[in-house]
């Protein structure tokens, strides 16, 4: 080997040599920082995105224990200004203390405050309920994320951005009970949705357990009409036992109160029903002209319930639009004019419409808790009532009376068939 040869082999090594040492100084220089800045990775890490924008999920609060979940965290002026956590918690964990980690924007800072448990009524003898915890702010403080964590627990496991209350945008915000079972019965949606829609409703609130794709479709016209917002709810594993049913009704109580603080200083009013339930005046045509004629400055208006049951034949009409429209539709509003002559009696099935900056936690059918003095007004089933759609109920009764106030809000149909002319290839429903 030359000489020559020989000093550019010296030199190939060398170069070797100094490229490993320096590929192995960035391995060791990457692996220093992530083990130091693991909290901080943790932190952003659960905080789910899509896009632009985070999606809510349960998260625990010990990795690998079923004790505590977190949903969503608020930061309302009438809480006075503590940041709250909706929660669905086990009755029977053995943990008993809890604190908060609130951090401002950036994570720039870091201040940990013990967190007050307070656990929403109607658990229905589960395991599991629905629970908020509380925790305090100096009013000058504006924290952006917060997580929960148990005495003792260095690290979180959890991390939620937290809303902050916002300037009124709606009058009238409708709270949708969750979707569940794969619910597939799309024509159902459409006129609930367009029916509210004319008696004045701005906004739709729904939240997704479990839909088929035909009521997914349906979802995303009105996402994208601005008309509903459409929150993921995917209960953890241990709450999805339909044998047990370790919490009651898909984490109902969670969720609506959770659509209550959403709300809070969004929309002036906010209604809460199901999906077979509408809210019907007997002789005012919207929701703002009803209210113009009950006393004024109630916290809630509360609305007894009537069952229109589905087995019942469709009334026979000469409209056009009811033998035309409703039929193709199932537009049970329009065709089902008959219903029980029982009507519920106050706080059994009832539905309600709130101030939502009057009122602290609601119920399936009550409201439990109001903020300062609130007042309730049972409106007289003759001014309003719920009417239910419903089939296959155990306790009916047979005694029936006409009722055909659905009639004066029959333009729905119209908008309810044009809608449909806008989903062409979308099946109504349900798919089995």
């Amino acid at each position: 080997m030359t000489s020559k040869t020989s000093k550019i082999c010296v030199e190939n090594r060398t170069r070797r040599r100094c490229i490993l040492r320096i590929c192995l100084f960035i391995f060791l220089w990457a692996t220093i920082y992530c083990i130091l800045a693991q909290p901080r990775f943790t932190y952003i890490n659960k905080l789910k995105w899509i896009g632009s924008k985070y999606t809510e999920h349960f998260q625990s609060v010990i990795p690998g224990k079923s004790y505590v979940f977190v949903f969503s965290a608020f930061k309302l002026s009438s809480d006075n200004n503590r940041v709250s956590i909706v929660s669905i918690v086990d009755k029977y964990s053995p943990l008993h203390g809890f604190k908060c980690i609130l951090r401002g924007k950036g994570h720039s800072t870091e201040k940990w405050t013990n967190a007050t448990l307070e656990e929403y009524s109607e658990s229905h003898h589960r395991r599991f309920s629905a629970a908020v915890f509380h925790c305090d702010v100096e009013q000058s403080e504006e924290p952006d994320t917060v997580s929960l964590v148990a005495d003792g627990q260095q690290t979180p496991a959890n991390v939620l951005p937290i809303i902050s209350e916002s300037h009124p945008k709606r009058t009238f915000t409708v709270c949708v009970s969750p979707l569940h079972s794969r619910y597939s019965k799309a024509y159902q949606l459409v006129e609930m949705v367009e029916v509210n829609l004319l008696l004045g409703a701005d906004h739709f609130f729904f939240y997704n357990y479990s839909t088929n794709w035909n009521v997914d479709a349906v979802l995303n016209h009105y996402q994208s009409h601005g008309l509903a917002t459409v929150l993921q709810w995917p209960l953890p594993a241990v709450l999805q036992d339909n044998q047990t049913e370790p919490i009651h009704y898909y984490g109902q109580i969670a969720m609506l109160n959770d659509c209550l603080k959403r709300n809070h200083g969004a929309s002036r009013h906010v209604i809460f029903h199901d999906l077979d339930e509408l809210i019907i005046p007997n002789s005012h045509k919207t929701w703002k002209d009803l209210l113009n004629s009950l006393p004024a400055n109630m916290s809630a208006y509360m609305f007894r319930s009537s069952y229109f049951h589905l087995e019942w034949s469709n009334v026979g009409f000469k409209s056009k639009l009811v033998n035309k429209i409703a039929k193709r539709y199932k537009a049970n509003a329009f065709l089902k004019q008959y219903r029980e002559k029982r009507v519920f009696s106050p706080n059994t099935r009832s539905k309600y419409l709130v101030d939502p900056l009057q009122v602290h936690s609601v119920g399936i059918h009550r409201v439990w808790a109001f903020r300062d003095s609130g007042r309730q007004y049972f409106v007289p089933p003759n001014v309003a009532l719920v009417h239910h759609y419903r089939e296959g109920i155990l306790e009916r009764q047979n005694s029936r009376l006409k009722d055909n106030s659905t009639l004066k809000f029959i333009n729905a149909l119209n908008q309810i068939e044009k809608t449909w002319k806008l989903l062409p290839h979308i099946p109504l429903g349900p798919i089995t």
